[in-house]
Order: C-alpha cells, then structure tokens, then sequence
C-alpha cells in the first residue's frame, strides 16, 4: 500500500481544522478511495500534516457528520457510500430554519412535483390509482385540520414512490417542515382552497395527459401564486 506522505500536505498557518478537511477530501479524490476503503489513522494523519491528533479528529468529524466515513476501533476510518437523506435530516429542523429557506423548499417541492409528471404517466399502473383513491377516502372519511398534514404527506410521498426514483422518494421524506410552513401560511394568508383537488389529479392521472397533469398541478397550487408570496 502506497505510504500516505505520499498524498498528503503539510498544513499552513490557517484555520487548521479547515485546511486538514481540504486536504483530506484531496487526498481521498487524489487515492481513488472508494466506499469500503480504509484511510490511514488519525495518529498516521496527524503525523504526516504535522497537526494535532484532536485538529485532526474536529475535521474527521465533519466527514462523519455528513454520512462520509464511519470509524471504529475494530476496522478503523472507513470511506462509507454516501446517503444524502441521513445528512438532510440533520439540518432540516424548523427551530433552526428561516421562513425564506422554509419558503425556497416549498417552492422546490412544486418544481420536483410538476417535473416529474411524465415520470409518473410511464410509471402509474391501476393499482397506483387504486392506492392514491384509498388514500383519498380515508382522509375524506375525517378531515380534520390536525390530519390534513398527515393525508398531504400520505398522498405526495404515494407519488413522489410511484416515479421509482430512490432519490427523489427519499427526498419527500424530509420534507415535512415545508408542509408545516404550508399549513402556516394558509392560517396566516388565509389561502384560497384550490378548485384542483387530491381527486381531481387523481383523474387526470387516469385518464388524462401529461401537459394536462402539469396544467393541473399548477393550478393546485395556484392559491400560494395568487397570493404573491413566490415573487420576492
């Protein structure tokens, strides 16, 4: 195994925490390192950059944070395959957020949705439309304010799952915070209800078309345009 002096540079009076983290993500790409592969230790490290072993754990701690390595006594500091999803959950708390980040995801929530329209006509079977009607008539059996977040996020997740795309369905996981912002806004606003139901883009999706479908889902949310609130 080739010896890691090799790669790694001697830090500079900077942020020392910073500069190991640049060098080490340099060197992970520089090495080819992939999912699985072993990195030197964090005495090794400290050794070769001349730094302290706690500058270079602080900086080793940020990889870990966002789902880049994993370390243990028994196998040491190994690369890990990384997953978005467990990094997103850690930033998306609502106590920590602003209403401008809370207002920018939901207006990525109706961009993903609108967008994956043709996604959803070359994937929907009958027993997806079957699902989605479920879903609507149990909500419909009780609406009331305090499970219309749960029927919203029951009913998007059901389409962001029928599109087959991992990324995108775990995307929608996370984004509960933006529902809460919705509700929010709809308490504060007073947001005109949408003529487009659950229902009504259930139809479309069953017998209607994709710029149909788009048309719709537009209009689903036309309440928040008319408002004004996405033309900050």
């Amino acid at each position: 195994m080739e010896k890691a002096e090799s790669k790694l540079r001697p830090v500079q009076k900077r942020s020392m925490v910073d500069q190991v983290e640049n060098n080490l993500r340099t060197f992970i790409k520089e090495r080819g390192f992939k999912p699985g592969d072993t990195l030197p230790t964090e005495n090794e490290l400290a050794m070769t950059m001349n730094v302290s072993r706690n500058v270079v754990r602080e900086a080793l701690s940020r990889f870990k944070m966002l789902g880049l390595i994993d370390s243990n006594k028994k196998n040491g500091i190994t690369l890990i395959k990384f997953n978005l999803f467990p990094a997103l959950e850690r930033v998306l708390d609502p106590t920590v957020m602003d209403k401008e980040t809370l207002h920018e995801l939901f207006e990525l929530r109706i961009m993903l949705e609108i967008g994956m329209a043709d996604t959803l006509y070359r994937k929907i079977t009958p027993e997806h439309i079957k699902e989605l009607r479920k879903i609507i008539a149990d909500y419909m059996s009780s609406p009331k304010k305090d499970t219309k977040i749960a029927h919203e996020i029951t009913f998007h997740t059901a389409l962001y799952k029928i599109t087959g795309n991992e990324t995108l369905f775990g995307f929608q996981k996370y984004l509960k915070t933006v529902f809460d912002y919705v509700l929010e806004l709809e308490s504060n606003f007073k947001v005109s209800e949408s003529k487009i139901n659950h229902s009504s883009l259930v139809d479309c999706l069953e017998t209607g078309t994709v710029e149909e479908f788009r048309q719709k889902m537009q209009e689903h949310f036309s309440g928040y345009y008319k408002l004004g609130i996405f033309n900050k």
